[in-house]
């Protein structure tokens, strides 16, 4: 139980894997992460989270783990946690067109609705990639309050965001320090310093501190965290965002957001590289597999819809390009994107004339022969 008068704390968690991932792995991170956390928080019931679940991953549970997703749901029945809304395949939102931004974002909340009954209020932008284009849509699908990086706009803690037609949007930051801290174990699991920390942060800002991590981290990332995690959440008040955003009100007005992402730095902005690790313009690799997404996009234009939308946008998933960045780096990870890319880019056109679905193929190829080669030169350097 927290201690009365403790600090007041959001912990919003996200749970995403992508559309190809191995089932083996799937199962691991299930095995060691999904099931004892929400078992644990089940088992403790002060405790509240927001949680975001990309869905892909939440229509996987559904279909494949019913187990898991039962644990969520008795979790949210106990009003210990907050569903989020978000994109569905976990594009990166400004990096997609706005009618794939609608796309993604409704089916995310339309299937939240059919699975769970839920009306999300809440949002979660992918890898907390934003910009102010993207803010139209997700109001448009009756989102009050976002999670922002804290590097969107210079309001301290949040501010609201209003379009021109008068809409707005409640906008509030994510303490990147404190939780990048949680995320790579700089406490050493040690509560007390955690929550040291947790304090001199709300001291400092007389605001509830809103930390947004992976959810994986607490059981896959390091072994058998979730036991540091709930033990932190024990001496501290947890609140979700809405009840966080109802209790402390916030009455500022932001006119304008800055283009970033929650691994953005300030060296990044200053070079006019809002999304680091999934579009860097010095990243040759990077350029290229935006350019055969292009290419899907361009066909996309001359279809109708078919039985092939899905993975159209599905092959738009975020990993494709965190494993080709700066950071992180896995060839088969780069090729199972390639692969998906090109798999969903045949079943667009396989109604089309045998010349054209040619054509189309020479283009691809070229493409992808041209990210081949520089992986391949990459490996042959390590």
């Amino acid at each position: 139980m927290a201690i009365r008068g403790s600090v007041p704390v959001v912990f919003i968690l996200h749970a995403y894997q992508p559309i190809t991932q191995k089932r083996e792995i799937l199962e691991r991170i299930i095995t060691n992460c999904y099931i004892p956390f929400f078992e644990n928080l089940l088992n403790n019931k002060n405790i509240r989270i927001t949680l975001n679940i990309s869905g892909c991953l939440l229509e996987k549970l559904a279909v494949d783990y019913p187990d898991v997703l039962t644990l969520i749901e008795k979790a949210i029945l106990t009003g210990q946690i907050e569903l989020m809304g978000s994109a569905f395949y976990h594009p990166l939102l400004p990096l997609i067109s706005i009618d794939n931004q609608k796309y993604q974002i409704g089916k995310q909340k339309e299937f939240i609705q059919n699975i769970l009954g839920l009306n999300t209020r809440v949002f979660f932008p992918p890898e907390l990639a934003i910009s102010k284009d993207i803010i139209p849509q997700i109001i448009e699908k009756k989102y009050e309050i976002m999670v922002v990086p804290d590097n969107s706009y210079y309001q301290l803690v949040g501010g609201n965001y209003f379009l021109e037609n008068g809409k707005s949007i409640l906008t509030i930051k994510r303490d990147k320090e404190i939780s990048n801290k949680i995320s790579f174990d700089h406490f050493k699991r040690d509560v007390s310093l955690g929550l040291r920390e947790l304090q001199i942060k709300f001291k400092m800002r007389n605001y509830p501190i809103v930390l947004a991590m992976d959810l994986e981290t607490f059981g896959e990332h390091h072994e058998d965290y979730f036991e540091f995690f709930f033990g932190l959440a024990a001496v501290v008040d947890t609140l979700t965002l809405s009840k966080c955003a109802a209790n402390y009100p916030i009455t500022r007005v932001i006119t304008d957001i800055t283009p970033t992402s929650w691994s953005t730095s300030e060296e990044d902005l200053k070079e006019s590289i809002p999304y680091p690790l999934w579009d860097d313009s010095r990243n040759p690799i990077h350029q290229l597999q935006h350019t055969h997404i292009r290419l899907l996009d361009q066909i996309k234009q001359y279809l109708t819809t078919g039985d092939w939308l899905d993975e159209y946008h599905a092959a738009q998933y975020s990993c494709q390009f965190w494993w080709a960045s700066r950071y992180s780096w896995s060839q088969e990870l780069i090729h199972t994107g390639l692969k998906y890319q090109r798999n969903a880019l045949g079943k667009m056109i396989e109604d089309l004339s045998e010349d054209s679905q040619q054509i189309i193929f020479n283009l691809s190829n070229d493409i992808i022969k041209r990210i081949i080669d520089i992986v391949s030169k990459i490996e042959e350097q390590k």
